[in-house]
């Protein structure tokens, strides 16, 4: 009985994380003016409706202002779009609480609206460069994100240095000399970073994922296994693999060499980081596996002799459920995959890259 009421809570979770994925809530506050009339002050239901649109849209900027800087610039781009077809962004919208002020000639709505996410992306896509840019002009692109988990921690010690000095004191007497001493201590402790070192384990299923937000965007996207061999030896998964395995970048050595591999193949974005998986837990709500990554990206435009980071973002929290380990971890993976990459993309839209 428990494995089945698992699969139902898991069947549930992957419908509902279907809805969250297209749809988000925000509140929104609104407050507009109107004039007396023959009959006094008394609000009309064209001002009710007005009040109404713009608590709506304050709930659209609420959405992006929590979202990170990134996606508020690509709200401005749409902004006008969003305020001509509200009814197609805005699926529904539920009136918190309104207040009538007749004294003051004001009217003021807060209500919570049902925001169709799906719909705000396809506009933000339009409105980019890449998307508006003919078949010929939009650029190539290949990505290469490790997922890691920590295999080795090594904590140190805190290293504690003392120091004393001794002062002496004298003078001369009928009995003698005299001294007196004093002595001054001090000292300093030294800490040392947590080494770490990570297992790189095969999650070729987030490939889909990557692919599917660049390619949806516009871009040429390409497989860094076929982009190997055009890039003269020098672009290496496994070398990438290799940084990450023990650091949170690439060295430098290897950034150099993967971005003149993208120059001798001729192309000039590469979207590279790590997803790191956490140990997993139980989720006090549902019982379930939980498992949370945190995900980072870094977008490379090697396009010029002196290659340039365009975008960097990080790390994104992303957590996940299911009825098993594995389940959780790759929901978490795939949560955490496509937002790092949305985030890349929100920056890359506002860069004007294309």
């Amino acid at each position: 009985m428990s494995m089945i009421r698992f699969l139902l809570i898991a069947l549930m979770l992957l419908c509902g994380g279907q809805a969250l994925a297209a749809t988000a809530t925000a509140k929104g506050q609104a407050t507009v003016k109107y004039e007396s009339s023959l009959f006094g002050r008394k609000v009309t239901p064209e001002v009710r409706a007005q009040a109404l649109l713009q608590a709506q849209l304050k709930a659209i900027d609420k959405y992006y202002a929590e979202a990170g800087d990134a996606q508020s610039q690509n709200l401005d781009a749409i902004r006008e779009k969003v305020k001509a077809d509200p009814d197609r962004y805005i699926l529904d919208s539920t009136i918190l609480n309104e207040e009538d002020r007749p004294d003051m000639g004001q009217y003021t709505v807060t209500i919570r609206a049902t925001l169709n996410v799906s719909q705000l992306n396809n506009a933000v896509k339009a409105s980019s460069g890449v998307a508006q840019a003919n078949n010929g002009q939009k650029s190539k692109l290949t990505f290469i994100f490790v997922s890691r988990q920590t295999d080795s921690s090594q904590r140190f010690d805190d290293r504690e240095y003392q120091s004393v000095e001794v002062k002496a004191q004298g003078k001369a007497g009928r009995g003698g000399a005299q001294y007196r001493e004093s002595a001054e201590t001090g000292g300093s402790t030294t800490r040392k970073a947590t080494k770490k070192t990570y297992a790189i384990f095969p999650s070729n299923y987030l490939k889909s994922v990557f692919n599917g937000v660049f390619a949806g965007a516009g871009f040429k996207v390409v497989d860094a296994a076929y982009l190997e061999p055009y890039s003269k030896g020098l672009l290496k998964i496994k070398n990438v693999e290799a940084d990450f395995k023990s650091g949170n970048d690439l060295q430098p050595k290897t950034e150099r060499d993967v971005a003149a591999g993208l120059q001798n193949a001729k192309v000039p974005y590469i979207a590279y980081g790590t997803l790191d998986v956490r140990l997993a837990d139980t989720d006090p709500a549902t019982g379930m596996f939980r498992v949370s990554v945190a995900a980072t990206g870094k977008l490379l435009d090697a396009s010029d002799a002196i290659p340039e980071t365009k975008a960097e973002v990080g790390p994104i929290q992303a957590a996940g459920l299911g009825p098993t380990e594995e389940e959780a971890q790759t929901n978490a993976l795939k949560k955490a995959a496509e937002e790092v990459a949305r985030e890349l993309l929100s920056q890359m839209t506002n860069n004007g890259i294309k």
